[in-house]
C-alpha cells in the first residue's frame, strides 16, 4: 500500500503498478505501507543535503524504516504494525518531477518509464537492495531491469 503526497492520478496509478510488480517479482507478500511523495527541486535538495550532506537536485531519495532488511519477511517477523490496517511501515520516498522530466529527456524514454524506474528504484532501496559497492550492483541493476519489463517499461 502506498500513501501519496503530491502526485498526480496516473502518477499514482503507475506507481501501484510498479509495486505490485516489484512484490510480485521478489515473491515477497506486501503487508507493507509505503509513503511516496512527488517534490519540487527546492525540496528534494534540501533533503538531499540534510540526510546525505550532499547541496543538489536529485531524482530520487529513499528512507528505509528498516536497514539491512533481508527478504523474504513474514508479517509475524515485525512488532511494529498500524493497529488498524495491520500494515508495516517500510519508509518513504521522494521523487523530482522535474528531475524525472529531464533524464526521460535525456535518456530518450517517457516520462512514465522514468517515474515507473524511480519509483522501483526506491522500493528496492526500502527493502534492503543498494548499489553503492560494485557486488549490490550487480544485485539490484538487473532486478530493476526485469521488474521494469515486466511492467512494461522497458528502456529502449
Amino acid at each position: 500500500m502506498i500513501n501519496f503526497t503530491y502526485a498526480k492520478l496516473k502518477e499514482k496509478a503507475l506507481m501501484k503498478k510498479v509495486e505490485k510488480a516489484v512484490f510480485d517479482h521478489l515473491g515477497q507478500d506486501n503487508f507493507f505501507v509505503t509513503d511516496i511523495a512527488v517534490v519540487d527541486e527546492d525540496t528534494i535538495r534540501a533533503y538531499n543535503l540534510e540526510t546525505r550532506g550532499v547541496d543538489g537536485v536529485t531524482d530520487v531519495l529513499s528512507f528505509p524504516y528498516f536497514e539491512g532488511l533481508k527478504l523474504p519477511k513474514k508479517r509475524e517477523d515485525f512488532t511494529d504494525a498500524d493497529g488498524v490496517s495491520g500494515k508495516v511501515c517500510l519508509g518513504s520516498i521522494m521523487i523530482c518531477r522535474k528531475r524525472a522530466k529531464e533524464q526521460a529527456k535525456e535518456y530518450g524514454h517517457s516520462m512514465e518509464r522514468e517515474m515507473g524506474f524511480l519509483t522501483c528504484h526506491g522500493l528496492l532501496h526500502l527493502l534492503g537492495y543498494d548499489h553503492v559497492i560494485p557486488e549490490d550492483e550487480k544485485i539490484m541493476f538487473p532486478l530493476q531491469n526485469q521488474i521494469m519489463n515486466k511492467v512494461g517499461l522497458k528502456r529502449d
